[in-house]
């Protein structure tokens, strides 16, 4: 069973970072609609290619995208399902988050790289 690592609420979802993958929350009437009823997206650590973060402009908002090696069919689709937007004050726990990713996805590397 993987253990919680960190659990960061954006603006339009909730993202938790677990030891082998990242889980993203959509609760809400809103993401109801727009992402489906308890939408919750689950992304491998190994399928991370990269973590883009947007910095959020003087009165909008930021962004943290989990770009897929591999992506699936919906996310050539306008609508983003692996992008969660967050407000100013919640920048520092966003860019926590990335960071600790960027661990994870390095220890993973080193321990495939071992069993070769």
């Amino acid at each position: 069973m993987a253990k919680r690592i960190m659990f960061v609420e954006g603006f339009d979802g909730q993202v938790e970072l677990m030891t082998d993958r990242v889980i993203i929350h959509r609760p809400g009437v809103w993401n109801m609609f727009k992402y489906g009823f308890n939408a919750k997206r689950e992304i491998p650590i190994m399928a991370i290619s990269e973590v883009v973060v947007r910095q959020p402009l003087l009165l909008g908002m930021g962004s943290i995208e989990f770009v897929r090696s591999g992506r699936s069919q919906s996310e050539h689709t306008k609508l983003n399902y692996s992008l969660v937007k967050f407000k100013r004050p919640k920048q520092p726990e966003f860019e926590m988050l990335k960071e600790k990713i960027f661990i994870l996805m390095n220890e993973l590397a080193k321990q495939q790289a071992n069993h070769r």
